[in-house]
């Protein structure tokens, strides 16, 4: 391929998008086209442009990263290079479907070798990587909760480790990352609290306020505070603000009023 390689890169928080271009710009034989903050500009963007490669994030909001792909135009599918937090099946799925994919937090190395197999599989087959791809999207359109995450990728010194949701106490907000309380133990991931809520089943998760999600089933008990406020009170004895705005629904998942 002579002339460079035209990538989008698509992540919803601008840190992590902002970060993932400049190792892409780094290469000289690659050419940042665009930059896309969400899962509708991506589409128009890749419809639009026709990149030869997408760096993609699977958690953006609204529509994500399978989302993204599956409204995409036939004809102008690029090559894909998932960047994901997602649970144990997509991982695997990754492996044996698409081109690569970066599990959050990666290293500049890994980033150089995924786009370097990029660059090499864009000078030969792309009718395989077409294949793959569609592959990968028939296996997840028959995964009836692909939708919400099942386990949470985490890294701990050079070691990839799945925590299971269901396992979780609570997800505190810490800056651009996440840090996951089970049992005890602290797990820090590069994730923003939103973009884990947007893949959290509502049904056993609850922000009880902007800094903090909770797991419902690990709710003890809910604690009058402060000029009628209330603390969120869990079964490790974990005691978190409620936040006013919050507290009518709470209420109404936890089925009685405060």
């Amino acid at each position: 391929m002579s002339q460079p390689i035209r990538v989008v890169v698509a992540d919803d928080e601008p840190l992590a998008r902002s970060g993932v271009a400049e190792l892409v710009r780094r290469d000289p034989e690659c050419s940042v086209v665009a930059e896309c903050a969400d899962g509708s500009a991506t589409v128009e963007t890749v419809n639009r442009l026709r990149p030869d490669l997408l760096l993609l994030d699977v958690q953006m909001p609204e529509l994500d990263g399978f989302g993204v792909l599956q409204r995409l135009d036939p004809d102008s599918v690029p090559a894909v290079i998932f960047i994901t937090a997602y649970d144990q099946f997509a991982v695997q799925a990754f492996q044996v479907h698409a081109l690569d994919y970066l599990v959050k937090p990666f290293d500049d190395r890994r980033f150089t070798e995924a786009l370097t197999r990029a660059k090499s599989a864009l000078r030969q087959d792309r009718g395989e990587l077409t294949r793959r791809l569609t592959g990968l999207l028939e296996q997840l359109a028959g995964r009836e909760d692909s939708r919400f995450l099942s386990r949470i990728v985490v890294r701990v010194a050079g070691h990839v480790r799945f925590v299971r949701v269901e396992e979780l106490d609570w997800i505190e907000a810490a800056d651009y990352c996440a840090k996951l309380h089970s049992a005890g133990r602290v797990h820090v991931i590069r994730e923003s609290l939103q973009a884990l809520e947007a893949r959290l089943d509502p049904a056993r998760f609850f922000r009880v306020h902007r800094s903090a999600i909770v797991n419902l089933d690990r709710v003890r008990e809910l604690e009058p505070y402060l000029k009628g406020d209330h603390l969120v009170i869990l079964q490790d004895g974990t005691k978190l603000k409620l936040s006013r705005t919050r507290r009518a629904e709470l209420e109404a998942r936890l089925g009685q009023t405060i």
